[in-house]
């Protein structure tokens, strides 16, 4: 019996000839669902082990698993789909260049998300894990209660700036009077005061310094983490040095609640959807998007970013921006969003630029863009 899903979850994949890389766990889940979808062209199977021509069948798929010197030559302008956890990404993703394919995917996450919930064979639920499960349960709506509960509506009627990393931030001057939220190390930036910031990253050269600083804190929970990832966990003293307050995240699922206080907050793999979430939270009237480039350009201070997975966590972010938009159009139609510089978001929101940006980027047309003027959103 074939297994029917939202066509929605699979829509990037329709239309193109691939391969997937890939027989691990994550493997096993995600690709005996697309060997059966009728509306997708999966060829075979590979990974960075096999050297064969002809090394099998993939499970009970009926896919061959091949090299990928073997599926370059067979298939040169296939498109590659990456089926393996993040940790092993980067190492696929240039496996799969130097075999010569230029067309190069990420697994669907929301596709996983749901195949996971639905079946999985190689996670067997126990009473141990069910138990952990209600004590977080529990422990979310006590941490939630503690950190949110006073804030909701607290800036109704105002004008709110959520603030990213992204190097548009450069550009941006600060209104007076407006509430910020920053995420991360965007509390470095000079010359810019923040009311909150949220952090996601155990990062010892942002946070040695957070207890100069008198916002309030955020600390993710970060539960979805894996085992290896534990180094990014913020330690206990950090938060109580710094009368932090914690906070779960959704990831992987993306769902979105109007209530933070029993709910984790947005996901999408990016800190920013959590601080944007908490914004929607206080009901400001207008909601100023500020360094949210959702790109990879790097950030305000110049320190890169890991540029293999572009197309990857974008679309990602995209589908994140895209779903607050619509979350807010349902549930407050009388806020406004603003982006501010908009870089990757452009167009998606009511776009605005400083003229700063517009000396420091000629190829823009001044006559069409809009002004932002920080004294217009000042609070009286």
């Amino acid at each position: 019996m074939m297994l029917q899903l939202d066509p929605r979850l699979i829509e990037d994949l329709v239309g193109k000839d691939l391969i997937a890389f890939g027989t691990g766990g994550l493997g096993k889940i995600m690709i005996p669902y697309l060997a059966q979808e009728p509306d997708i062209k999966l060829h075979g199977v590979t990974n960075s082990r096999v050297t064969a021509v002809d090394a099998g069948i993939f499970l009970n798929t009926g896919l061959p698993i091949r090299s990928l010197d073997t599926w370059s030559k067979l298939l040169p302008d296939a498109t590659v789909l990456l089926c393996v956890i993040s940790d092993n990404e980067p190492a696929a993703y240039d496996a799969c260049q130097k075999a010569g394919f230029h067309k190069i995917l990420f697994y669907p996450m929301d596709l996983l998300d749901m195949l996971q919930v639905i079946y999985n064979p190689y996670r067997i639920p126990t009473a141990s894990s069910a138990l952990c499960a209600m004590c977080q349960a529990n422990e979310l709506r006590d941490i939630h209660q503690a950190a949110f509960a006073e804030f909701k509506g607290c800036h109704r009627g105002r004008t709110v700036a959520v603030v990213a990393t992204g190097p548009s931030l450069n550009h941006y001057t600060q209104g007076k009077g407006v509430p910020h939220i920053g995420v991360n190390s965007s509390y470095l930036k000079e010359g810019l005061k923040l009311d909150y910031c949220f952090m996601r990253h155990y990062c010892m050269e942002w946070c040695e310094r957070l207890k100069e600083y008198s916002f309030i804190k955020f600390f993710a929970r970060n539960e979805w983490m894996e085992q290896n990832h534990e180094a990014d966990r913020f330690p206990e003293y950090l938060i109580e040095e710094n009368q932090g307050r914690r906070f779960f995240t959704g990831e992987p699922s993306r769902d979105i609640q109007a209530d933070i206080t029993y709910y984790p907050l947005m996901g999408y793999y990016s800190i920013i959807f959590q601080a944007l979430h908490f914004a929607l939270y206080t009901r400001p009237k207008r909601l100023l998007l500020v360094g949210c480039d959702c790109s990879m350009n790097g950030h305000y201070d110049g320190a890169e970013q890991n540029s293999f997975a572009d197309n990857h966590l974008i679309s990602i972010w995209i589908k994140g921006y895209k779903a607050l938009k619509l979350f807010s159009e349902q549930h407050y139609p009388d806020m406004e969003i603003i982006s501010v510089n908009p870089v990757g978001l452009k167009g998606l929101f009511h776009d605005m630029y400083t003229e700063s940006y517009l000396d420091a980027h000629p190829e823009l047309d001044r006559e069409t863009c809009e002004i932002f003027d920080p004294k217009a959103f000042e609070s009286q």
